[in-house]
């Protein structure tokens, strides 16, 4: 893990971040001096709480309400964090959208309300940061995705689709911006203990998984940590898969 403070004066959004995986990915970032943007879809106040949370800690903070998949509201998201925090640097495309239909019986609107957030999300705030990043010669974009886009699983032929898609678009980044000093990964957490954001408890035996527990979302702040590290210079375009053996890539 990194010193501390040693994201002094870089700006992080963090999208899907009033609970959970983002929450305890928010915190860790602003433990680390970054000035974070909170971001929810609707709930003001899980946004707003880890937001107090990061400022009573004596950290920059602001709440930013929007649905990644709407391209106007990102645009009102990107307006307000650049004129309170400043331009975004590190971006991490947390926010994701499961739901369960067969892809024989799913509506358009369906199909399209998951890519929406999945993948047009991290397509629509990477580009909004990308001049930023690019004026700073300095960024890191992480992209958040899950294990069953890699195992498949029924009813969810338009989350793993649009998961997968992120990962292409993860791939292409990374070439595309490499000259620029902006490095752009995938996170891909494995089955997660959503109830202990701290890791500080227990989690029974999980027998389907090698290291025999669930995961815990400061074990995903940690693998960002290290992603978004001044110190990591060398790697990008690469997916990090943190699911405790339970699947190899």
């Amino acid at each position: 893990m990194q010193n501390s403070q040693s994201l002094n004066g870089k700006v992080a959004l963090v999208t899907g971040s009033g609970r959970n995986i983002g929450r305890a990915t928010a915190l860790r970032l602003a433990s680390l001096g970054a000035a974070v943007a909170v971001n929810a879809r609707t709930n003001e106040s899980e946004a707003k709480s880890v937001e107090k949370e990061i400022t009573d800690n004596g950290g920059q903070a602001v709440a930013v309400l929007g649905n990644v998949g709407s391209e106007s509201e990102v645009k009102s998201m990107f307006e307000k964090i650049e004129g309170t925090l400043g331009n975004v640097t590190i971006l991490v495309n947390n926010a994701g959208l499961r739901e369960d239909q067969f892809t024989s019986q799913m509506t358009t609107e369906e199909w399209r309300r998951v890519l929406s957030v999945n993948l047009d999300g991290p397509f629509y705030c990477s580009r909004a940061a990308i001049p930023g990043m690019i004026e700073a010669d300095w960024g890191r974009i992480i992209n958040v995705s899950g294990l069953n886009s890699f195992k498949g699983k029924d009813g969810w032929g338009h989350v793993c689709a649009s998961k997968m898609g992120a990962i292409g678009l993860t791939r292409a980044l990374s070439i595309e911006l490499a000259a620029n000093n902006i490095l752009v990964n995938h996170i891909v957490p494995g089955a997660f203990d959503t109830s202990d954001a701290s890791g500080s408890n227990p989690t029974p035996v999980v027998t389907n998984i090698p290291v025999g527990r669930l995961g815990y979302p400061v074990e995903i702040a940690s693998a960002v940590d290290f992603l978004v590290s001044p110190e990591n210079n060398f790697i990008t375009g690469q997916t990090i898969h943190v699911n405790g053996g339970a699947f190899t890539y």
